[in-house]
């Protein structure tokens, strides 16, 4: 497993991440695909934020989470239509990972591992619904076509709340087998499991 490595080989490893990212919204903004690109320049926003707050660049996610984070990024690169198209959902449910991950690591706040994962899906779920609202105003004040249907808006919603239960899933059984001594680990999984 990507956490399995050593402290500052899995630093390298999460920044190399965020490098891959930072390589992705550089080929974004050149292909002129600025609305994915400014989705991306959020997600690095997001994985660069505990590192820049605390001044120590060994403050950073660990590598499982940045991988998940700059997976969309890589999954566009391929151009295959079906893969592109989740990668959006997978994306949004990746940063909603990205967030709880920080807020459960770097901050005081304790989460049980079920509002966690709820979290997750919800938050998925509520990026994905400010999307259609936008496509919508989109549609109806600048004449694009981006939700042609009533039926591609509740596809949206299938598809967001299925990157999200699948983001929560990886959470709940990835960090449940991280060492429960690793105090990264304790955070993330909700303490010892009983």
């Amino acid at each position: 497993m990507l956490d399995s490595l050593s402290g500052e080989r899995a630093d390298r490893l999460s920044w190399l991440f965020v490098g891959l990212l930072v390589v992705a919204i550089v080929e974004s903004v050149a292909s002129h695909d600025l609305v994915w690109a400014a989705f991306l320049g959020l997600t690095l926003a997001i994985l660069v934020l505990p590192p820049l707050l605390t001044e120590d660049w060994g403050t950073v996610l660990p590598p499982s989470v940045t991988a998940l984070a700059a997976l969309p990024a890589a999954t566009r690169a391929f151009d295959l239509p079906w893969l592109t198209d989740y990668a959006v959902y997978v994306g949004v449910a990746a940063v909603a990972l990205a967030v709880v991950v920080e807020l459960a690591v770097f901050t005081d706040a304790e989460m049980a591992p079920w509002f966690a994962d709820a979290t997750v899906v919800m938050a998925t779920m509520a990026a994905i619904g400010v999307w259609a609202v936008l496509q919508f105003y989109s549609d109806r004040w600048l004449g694009t076509d981006l939700l042609p249907t009533t039926d591609a808006v509740m596809w949206e919603f299938v598809r967001a709340t299925v990157a999200g239960v699948a983001a929560a899933v990886v959470f709940e059984v990835h960090f449940a087998y991280l060492d429960p001594t690793d105090r990264r680990a304790s955070d993330l999984s909700g303490g010892e499991r009983g």
